[in-house]
């Protein structure tokens, strides 16, 4: 069972991304990968990565621009990694990016004018 993470927890992630007051807001989220332009809130799938992912809340109407960062964290799956893989399991997580995870949910703050 090498490359524990990856296994159980590979592929891209999947952020719920909701806004402080529940406004309907456009925003630019930018990862590694590039920039998508999303309606918040939603769901917002991006790559995994150890970097963190910009989100950019777009002027409209009566909403500032704001930005924020989502931070990614260690996924706990790497410690099967450890336990299991080895050297070869954590190569395999690196490779693949499944060393680090995103929250699943995040709180963006607007700005009003």
């Amino acid at each position: 069972m090498t490359g524990c993470a990856t296994v159980i927890d590979g592929g891209p992630d999947a952020i719920n991304m909701m806004t402080s007051d529940g406004s309907r807001v456009t925003a630019e989220v930018t990862t590694r990968m590039g920039t998508q332009t999303v309606i918040l809130p939603g769901l917002v799938i991006v790559p995994k990565s150890c970097s963190g992912v910009k989100i950019t809340v777009l002027e409209e109407g009566k909403i500032k621009q704001s930005y924020a960062v989502v931070h990614s964290g260690v996924n706990p799956w790497i410690f099967g990694s450890i336990v299991f893989g080895g050297v070869i399991g954590i190569g395999i997580d690196a490779i693949s990016n499944s060393i680090c995870t995103y929250d699943r949910t995040e709180v963006v703050p607007i700005v009003r004018k």
